[in-house]
């Protein structure tokens, strides 16, 4: 597995928004790469969808969100193909129930699916060390992976633009559902988000 600068952003973005609760959304990757990607190659998720605050554990929230998103996965070419979670409590990033059960269903429609948590001692505004712990699903169970791994397909690139926009306090403008449930008007893709992030690229 490997993110895109975009999809490490828009996580980081999220969890820094809410830095006083729990936060959850999805990563996706082109449908393209998900299918024809040779034996060992890592999973590419481009992008990240924000999901939600506070409460993370609302079962129908969740499935009319992960409805919408897959429709748009559909019509764009992308596939679900991970979970991310950050936690409320600063020393806790272990994967709860919650993180575990939406991760399973994810990886029921992406043999690749990624599981990971916001290692909220790590985050800081200077993002000098990955802020993430991947886990992978192995015999229908969670197990966290090699921490010394590269999971960013450009890390300086990456440390620096995030390191940017949190400065910046670019989080401010950032959409997850739970803002577009509020204001249907608010973009859960996050265009301008997006356009920032391209433009210190």
């Amino acid at each position: 597995m490997k993110l895109t600068t975009q999809a490490y952003c828009k996580m980081l973005l999220h969890t820094g928004k809410y830095p006083h609760c729990a936060v959850n959304g999805v990563l996706v990757a082109e449908k393209a790469d998900a299918r024809k990607r040779r034996e060992g190659e890592p999973l590419l998720l481009i992008d990240c969808i924000p999901l939600f605050h506070g409460t993370l554990a609302l079962a129908p929230m969740l499935e009319v969100a992960l409805s919408l998103i897959d429709s748009w996965c559909k019509e764009n070419s992308y596939v679900i193909g991970g979970y991310y979670q950050a936690n409320e409590r600063a020393k806790d990033s272990s994967p709860d129930q919650v993180a575990e059960k939406v991760a399973s269903r994810i990886a029921e429609g992406c043999n690749d699916a990624t599981l990971i948590m916001v290692d909220n001692n790590r985050l800081s505004v200077e993002c000098e060390d990955p802020a993430i712990i991947v886990y992978e699903h192995i015999d229908n169970k969670w197990k966290r992976r090699d921490m010394h791994s590269d999971y960013c397909e450009d890390w300086h690139e990456a440390q620096r633009i995030t390191a940017n926009l949190l400065d910046c306090r670019s989080y401010e403008s950032l959409v997850d559902f739970d803002n577009h449930m509020d204001d249907i008007r608010n973009d859960w893709t996050n265009p301008e988000i997006n356009k920032a992030i391209l433009h210190l690229c």
